[in-house]
């Protein structure tokens, strides 16, 4: 075997593109895919770090100059103004990946949406590991139900089977041009195609997809995506509706923002994360139908598969496995003392009983949760009669 050494020992120092931690400590990357129009589009994954490199024409490295005619540009537009600093401790995405898919159509004298490229698309987007999120772009209501769930569904089980890998993602889109009650009908079990499944997020109207991906992916993986303002929306924007009306589009599986009024002053907000699973009866919903718990139990994968890694085709020896275990306690113990994860939450490294090359690791994550309901009940006392001298 030959050494391949031609330096002496020394550190050498290299500048990088990119931060080492860049989700900055709780935000998520996303890989959007989706329709932008173009006819020849890129062949590779772009990236972009802010709107005005995207809105650029395909020979200079943009997707396009016209968010009216280009769904993702739309989209970007949104998101990166919502993508901002407002104040010093603000969680930012530095950056954000697209795969231009063109027409996202097949050809002929009847396109339809091309289930082939979307989902070639679904594996290229697993090659960025640094990527928490998927955003589906450019579905419109002509391209009905009976078309787009099929591609969600493929979406969706390519995340499932690549989060076998440590890098769990939810799946978010949007459709132009449907109204609530359509949007709903695409999560509605009584219809031929829906989902309702953790990881994926249906977000309406489409005109507020950008801000709402951008509001969510700026929210701290513990947080519920609801608490904090939008950063670029006025009082007012948001559609006003009824409690009936809210109950109804919520409980339907559907993220949308609304104006909060708690008192004299007005908070634009997320109204509540929900995953699409948030549809199913109230008994039945999963432990995670709410983003903020999916995405934090996420998190906790990501970070328990970094500290396995390293056991990985070490030798599998009594002192190796408790510094493994240890290792895993400390992770765990941080989660707890950071306030992400609450008692119960456990992970347990374990030799395999039926195959002496494997560990088996098994756990329960017990994340926090959020306040969705505050009763507040007061009694009121006759006033006391003050007896003057």
């Amino acid at each position: 075997m030959s050494i391949d050494l031609t330096e002496t020992p020394k550190i050498k120092y290299f500048e990088t593109e990119s931060n080492p931690t860049p989700n900055g400590d709780g935000a998520e990357i996303p890989v959007i895919i989706g329709i932008t129009g173009n006819s020849t589009p890129a062949s590779d994954v772009l990236k972009f770090k802010n709107y005005t490199a995207a809105a650029k024409s395909i020979a200079n490295g943009g997707i396009g100059t016209d968010p009216d005619t280009n769904p993702v540009l739309k989209f970007l537009k949104g998101f990166f103004e919502e993508n901002i600093k407002k104040e010093s401790d603000d969680l930012t995405v530095p950056y954000v990946y697209v795969i231009d898919l063109g027409t996202g159509k097949t050809s002929g004298q009847t396109p339809t949406l091309d289930n082939a490229a979307w989902t070639a698309a679904f594996a290229t987007a697993k090659i960025k590991r640094d990527a928490q999120a998927e955003v589906l772009v450019g579905f419109k209501k002509a391209d009905t139900a009976a078309k787009i769930i099929p591609i969600i569904q493929s979406g969706l089980a390519k995340i499932k089977e690549d989060a076998k890998k440590g890098n769990p993602r939810i799946l978010y889109y949007s459709v132009d041009g449907m109204d609530m009650d359509e949007l709903a009908e695409l999560n509605d079990s009584d219809q031929t195609n829906y989902v309702q499944d953790p990881r994926v997020g249906l977000i309406g109207p489409f005109d507020e997809f950008g801000i709402t991906c951008a509001r969510i992916f700026t929210t701290h993986f513990s947080e519920e995506p609801g608490y904090e303002e939008y950063r670029s929306v006025s009082a007012g924007t948001f559609t006003e509706r009824t409690d009936d009306e809210e109950d109804e589009i919520q409980n339907a599986g559907i993220i949308f923002n609304r104006d909060e009024k708690p008192g004299k002053s007005v908070h634009p907000k997320i109204c509540l994360a929900v995953s699409s699973a948030f549809a199913k009866n109230p008994d039945n919903r999963p432990n995670d139908c709410l983003l903020h718990a999916r995405r934090n139990v996420d998190q906790l994968i990501r970070d328990a598969f970094e500290v396995l890694y390293p056991q990985l085709k070490r030798n599998e020896t009594e002192v190796n496995l408790s510094y493994l275990q240890a290792d895993i306690d400390t992770l765990v113990s941080e989660k707890k003392e950071a306030g992400y994860m609450m008692e119960g939450t456990y992970i347990d490294v374990k030799e395999s009983e039926s195959n002496p090359f494997d560990l088996d690791v098994e756990g329960v994550a017990v994340p926090v949760n959020s306040t969705e309901l505050i009763r507040f009940t007061m009694y009121i006392e006759a006033p006391v009669t003050t007896v003057r001298s």
